[in-house]
């Protein structure tokens, strides 16, 4: 390469990385992702039999403790249903979400209607992840609804949300 090419040659590379750098797809593969879930080894069964008799048994890192809390104290009317549960049960299923949630790591976000547990759906982390999803997708028969997070992350029970895994079911 001669001299006189080299600066037009560097233009070039500046524009093409600047371009690359400004990319905000959402492909960042990591920037902006939810820290991986903790590795559950040892669930209480109760939890697994009791949350999955309804929904899936969502990973606690999802949501901080406090909004676990709120969960397991608003059971008597649990989205609509009676989920309560007997003492050792639910002290069981506290105990676990307490440890396994997402500590220090997300607040209690507060776009919720008093009185109303929190929803992961409505979680700016899970707004901004899904917002190229068309509210159609969301009511296919194959998805269901937002909450259904087994109908385009297979893994999702065990915390894998990742977005090169998602397949959106027609």
């Amino acid at each position: 390469m001669t001299w006189t090419r080299a600066p037009i040659f560097l233009l070039a590379m500046t524009l093409c990385s600047s371009l690359a750098y400004a990319d905000d797809d959402d492909h960042h593969h990591g920037y902006g992702k939810r820290p991986k879930q903790l590795s559950v080894g040892q669930v209480p069964a109760v939890w697994k039999t009791e949350c999955t008799s309804c929904h899936m048994a969502y990973p606690p890192g999802l949501l901080p403790a406090a909004a676990w809390q709120q969960q397991m104290d608003t059971l008597k009317n649990h989205y609509g249903s009676n989920a309560t549960l007997d003492k050792k049960d639910e002290q069981a299923i506290r105990t676990f979400l307490a440890a396994a949630s997402a500590v220090n790591r997300l607040p209690l976000e507060p776009s919720r209607k008093a009185g109303e547990p929190p929803r992961i759906t409505t979680t700016a982390w899970f707004v901004r992840k899904h917002d190229e999803v068309r509210a159609e997708v969301w009511r296919r028969q194959s998805v269901g609804s937002a909450a259904n997070c087994l109908a385009c992350h297979s893994g999702a029970e065990k915390g894998d949300f990742d977005e090169d895994r998602v397949k959106i079911p027609r």
